[in-house]
């Protein structure tokens, strides 16, 4: 599974390459506060911190096509939605990784 589909990114965006650019600009302007905000409620165990960073971040995610970083944040959602603590920072490392793969996907798309 890709990064990012692309197909399904030009279907969402209908086709609008100029606004596919300026998601990806968003993306990469609020994305750290978005995940910092995640790890800073994962570490004070405050779940609901946790579910509703995680849950925005997914909805972006899911906007851009990059559905295994969205899975990934489903995943970090779900565990703060039942205030589960098991595994969780492994589970925030794996959602900032797949992120980190959606923000190279970028770069190489904008250079």
């Amino acid at each position: 599974m890709s990064v990012i589909n692309l197909d399904e990114l030009k279907e969402i965006m209908d086709n609008d390459m100029e606004l596919i650019q300026e998601c990806f600009a968003e993306f990469l302007v609020d994305y750290p506060g978005l995940i910092g905000d995640i790890k800073t409620a994962a570490a004070a165990k405050n779940f609901e911190g946790v579910d509703n960073s995680a849950h925005k971040l997914k909805g972006t995610l899911r906007y851009l096509a990059a559905e295994p970083a969205a899975t990934a944040a489903q995943t970090v959602e779900a565990a703060g939605k039942h205030q589960d603590p098991e595994g969780l920072e492994d589970k925030v490392s794996d959602l900032e990784a797949e992120c980190q793969k959606v923000i190279l996907y970028i770069d190489d798309f904008s250079a």
